[in-house]
């Protein structure tokens, strides 16, 4: 892998050359394409930004980490015995 740095008036963009087999990189022109990219790079850095940038606020992170912890714990119910538990309809 090697990288070559590049400003193009957009901010710095890095050319970044990675090798990959040619069956991922089949892969990656065919979800390119179907998903209406302009090309593989563009494909590629919206992949990498995702994998890469949090996509939730930290406090949604926390919660939904403590949501893992409470079903680890066992400490989940059903809807049914929610609604129960609370006095709620089905209906």
């Amino acid at each position: 892998m090697s990288t070559d740095a590049d400003d193009n008036g957009d901010g710095e963009m890095v050319k970044l050359n990675v090798k990959v087999p040619k069956r991922l990189l089949e892969e990656i022109d065919e979800l390119a394409e179907e998903l209406d990219y302009t090309n593989r790079s563009e494909f590629v850095r919206e992949v990498l930004r995702d994998t890469t940038e949090p996509i939730l606020t930290p406090g949604a992170q926390e919660g939904v980490s403590e949501g893992y912890a409470d079903v680890v714990a066992g400490r989940t119910m059903s809807t049914d015995e929610a609604r129960e538990r609370l006095g709620i309809d089905k209906d």
